[in-house]
């Protein structure tokens, strides 16, 4: 979870020596496409968002290296304003612990740090900073992990100022971390919206309903 924390609604990151070793299953990669979110699930306007080049390892990254992922995978869709983007990472981890001890490391702080990093390597020909970084309250869902953090940041040029907001909800059980992720401008996306996917990944994920 930790890359998707510190990229939100970007590319995955290029390959650093701290991240989790990448052991992947044909059995936990069907698990993972089972549990993200689809095309499908979404109203129409939503199209697969091309990816963009990978940005550097954030630089404060905490050390997984000794973690095993038997699978990983993030679908993530574009809007048609060419902007707004929404999808999910989902991690599995060989062992629950592993998992447990990622979900303890993908903090708020690392979330900002490099969410910012990534943004002002990417947008070189703007000003990046934090408008605010907050950890709101989780989903009411019960899974065995959630969470809520929300970012909003200001990108600058010329005078003119936009301001960007990131929302990373996660819901984990066992072995399994969901991550849904969203990019918008200035403002997050509808809570209806957000809560219908939640609902859904929950479902999906065996932890219940709202």
């Amino acid at each position: 979870m930790v890359t998707a924390l510190a990229l939100a609604a970007s590319a995955a990151a290029a390959r650093d020596p701290k991240d989790p070793q990448q052991r992947h299953t044909a059995a936990d990669t069907k698990l993972a496409k089972s549990l993200a979110l689809k095309q499908s699930d979404l109203v129409a306007g939503w199209k697969p968002a091309t990816p963009t080049p990978n940005p550097p390892p954030c630089r404060t990254e905490p050390d997984e290296s000794k973690l095993v992922q038997t699978a990983r995978i993030d679908p993530t869709f574009i809007w048609t304003d060419g902007i707004t983007t929404l999808g999910t990472e989902v991690d599995v981890f060989k062992t629950a612990a592993m998992a447990q001890t990622d979900w303890g490391l993908s903090t708020l702080k690392l979330f900002r740090d490099c969410l910012l990093q990534s943004a002002r390597d990417q947008l070189t020909h703007y000003t990046v900073h934090v408008v605010s970084a907050k950890q709101l309250a989780p989903p009411s869902v019960p899974a065995e992990r959630s969470l809520h953090y929300q970012l909003v940041f200001a990108i600058s040029r010329a005078g003119r100022t936009v301001p960007m907001v990131t929302d990373v909800i996660a819901l984990g059980k066992g072995r399994e971390t969901v991550v849904m992720h969203s990019l918008s401008v200035r403002s997050p996306l509808p809570s209806s919206a957000v809560r219908a996917i939640v609902q859904l990944l929950a479902n999906r994920l065996g932890t219940g309903g709202i």
